[in-house]
């Protein structure tokens, strides 16, 4: 009886999740679960130029007539380009 029980209980505790990780930076600000304020010095740039290992995982570069997923994830930066290549805007989705 106590074998299952704690058979029970570890196939449990498998599916519980993962705490989120932990910024060095601290709790972001509320709406901005993607940290967007952090890179508004983007702004203006030219797209093509960052570098992409700065970046959060999963940030999108995304052009006017790009096509992207209609899930929402508000920990996703997305980084929005005009039709010169320039970022135009920063937004979590």
């Amino acid at each position: 009886m106590r074998a299952g029980l704690f058979a029970a209980a570890l196939l449990l505790g498998a599916c519980a999740s993962a705490p989120a990780p932990v910024s060095p930076e601290g709790p972001p600000p509320a709406g901005d679960l993607c940290r967007s304020a952090n890179f508004r010095h983007l702004i203006g740039a030219d797209a093509g130029a960052i570098d992409r290992a700065s970046l959060p995982p999963r940030t999108r570069i995304i052009g006017p007539n790009d096509a992207v997923t209609m899930d929402l994830r508000e920990d996703r930066l997305n980084i929005l380009t005009d039709a010169n290549g320039r970022v135009t805007e920063l937004r979590c989705f």
